[in-house]
């Protein structure tokens, strides 16, 4: 029983942290949109202005906008043109919009800039309320064995606003036994050098659970695992159409429902939202 309201309370407490920073000003669901700009009097969902790459792939934006647009950079009213910067050394690195938003600047290679808009009341205006979970189930606390794969093996990966699918290299197979039965589950990188992700989806996907899946994460270089599906956790596409996050492979479609975890973004009354 000790057991049991341990790991009750430990997942109360992370759950409880996974909404705070959902809402938060850098939450998946004050995320409004994201575009890279890489043409002259781009317009960008959210953000006033007409929005222009630096010349010579200076790190950074130019901004066109007149006074009433209400755009401000380094605590200074845009009318005119400004540049925000990818880096606060080099100048203002965060422009302040109307209604609470914010604008900063997002680069895979430094040579494109995306303008991302976020706001806090995004979440509301969208009903968010929660993230509806399962009850915690102890049996979903599973021992895995984790083979490295080192033949070149892929997985054809769609995102969530690009469904044409990539291939993604997968740097484990993770095997686990539910009921008698061996299930194989891709591991590909995660977001930290030391750990894998593991996105998957089920019988409850579209159903009970998010359409896109879910996610849980293991050390990487482990030769097993415990799994701990009782934290598997929505992807941020589900708080905001915003994201375009990596969605699960075929290959990682479980032919089991999984009723542990998250579940749905829901409004104030338990409905899914997205």
């Amino acid at each position: 029983m000790t057991a049991v309201l341990t790991e009750q309370q430990t997942v109360a407490r992370i759950r409880e942290a996974r909404y705070i920073a959902a809402t938060g000003p850098r939450g998946a669901a004050s995320f409004v949109w994201g575009d890279f700009v890489t043409e002259p009097g781009t317009t960008v969902h959210g953000a006033p202005g007409r929005w222009a790459p630096l010349p010579e792939g200076r790190p950074g934006l130019q901004v066109e906008a007149r006074a009433e647009e209400g755009i401000h950079l380094g605590g200074r009213l845009v009318d005119g043109t400004a540049v925000l910067h990818a880096h606060e050394a080099d100048g203002p690195a965060v422009a302040r919009f109307p209604g609470g938003a914010e604008g900063v600047l997002f680069s895979y290679d430094r040579s494109q800039f995306a303008l991302q808009v976020w706001n806090p009341e995004a979440a509301v205006e969208r009903g968010f309320a929660g993230i509806a979970a399962y009850d915690v189930d102890g049996s979903w606390i599973v021992e895995a064995v984790v083979t490295p794969v080192d033949d070149g093996r892929t997985v054809m990966i769609p995102h969530h606003r690009d469904p044409r699918p990539i291939p993604v290299p997968v740097i484990a197979d993770v095997a686990f036994e539910r009921e008698g039965v061996v299930h194989h589950l891709a591991a590909t990188q995660g977001p930290d050098a030391g750990e894998l992700s593991v996105h998957f989806t089920d019988v409850t996907s579209g159903g009970e659970s998010s359409g896109s899946g879910r996610t849980v994460r293991i050390p990487a270089g482990a030769a097993t695992a415990v799994i701990d599906f009782n934290l598997a956790g929505l992807l941020p596409c589900s708080f905001s159409p915003a994201w375009n996050c990596p969605l699960p492979p075929a290959e990682n479609r479980l032919p089991i429902p999984v009723r542990a975890g998250e579940r749905q973004v829901v409004d104030a009354r338990g409905n899914p939202i997205g």
